[in-house]
């Protein structure tokens, strides 16, 4: 069980700003999450986001570091995220486990690329990880990534235990996105439990809860659907294993509801940990 209470808040969005700013009630919810990318360019938001930091603890996320990356990390965006994080102060920072980028060229993939995490994948995330901690100060966490089309395998165990030893390889938490876990094994044909049987339990820090939707026979982590129930079940299953964790956060990027939409989503997921 969990040693410490768990926060439970949402991944903020522009159009939740002014409706959070102007709630009298700050219970609601526990803490915000940003997408750090979005203050590389706007001063304006970041300003709104230390005001919501002053009712709230914040975490940042990011999309774009790449941590698989064969070329390295690219410092200048690892400045730019220090940058952000340093203004607004957050009490970790997560991304995704995978690459981003040739190794050759420099193209852009457009979407996760799944890490083979063989030796040489786990020599490359213990190299560009370091380069990480030197620049981005505070905790950093790697999260179980989307892998719509299976290219990572569909044995639920070896996946678990890979994503165990890449955490354990670039030295950093998890963040676990439940709901990534539950749709990848439907579309690749595993129990999620198995994969849950076998990660690093006392590294799991965070986790990601949303919706999703079935699309030309796949399900896709589309973040436009409320939480569905086998999401809601893995997230009970979390609760009972995980020591460490520290907050569970509501993402929503599409089809955005009312906040408080959002809000009754939170209570949902007090309840769960409350248990």
């Amino acid at each position: 069980m969990p040693t410490r209470p768990i926060a439970c808040g949402i991944a903020l969005r522009d159009e939740y700003i002014a409706p959070l700013l102007a709630m009298r009630d700050r219970t609601a919810l526990d803490i915000v999450e940003v997408m750090v990318e979005d203050g590389f360019a706007s001063t304006a938001r970041v300003r709104d986001w230390q005001r919501i930091g002053a009712r709230w603890p914040l975490i940042s996320h990011g999309t774009e570091l790449g941590p698989g990356d064969a070329e390295g990390v690219q410092r200048d965006y690892l400045a730019q995220v220090q940058q952000v994080l340093g203004t607004i102060g957050t009490q970790w920072h997560s991304d995704h486990l995978c690459f981003l980028r040739s190794d050759r060229d420099h193209v852009g993939l457009g979407s996760f690329g799944p890490l083979a995490l063989d030796d040489h994948d786990l020599h490359v995330l213990k190299r560009n990880l370091a380069e990480v901690h030197a620049t981005i100060r505070g905790h950093v966490l790697l999260e179980n990534p989307a892998d719509v089309l299976g290219f990572a395998g569909s044995d639920g165990a070896k996946l678990g235990r890979d994503y165990a030893r890449a955490l354990s390889a670039a030295g950093v938490g998890g963040l676990l996105d439940v709901t990534n876990l539950a749709l990848n094994a439907r579309n690749d044909g595993f129990d999620p439990l198995d994969f849950l049987q076998h990660i690093a339990w006392d590294r799991v820090i965070e986790v990601h809860l949303a919706g999703g939707r079935l699309a030309g026979g796949l399900w896709i982590d589309s973040h436009d659907h409320p939480v569905d129930e086998e999401s809601w079940a893995l997230l009970s299953v979390v609760v009972q294993r995980a020591p460490h964790l520290r907050a569970v956060i509501i993402e929503r990027d599409d089809r955005l509801p009312p906040l408080e939409t959002l809000l009754a989503e939170v209570d949902r997921a007090r309840g769960v940990v409350g248990r």
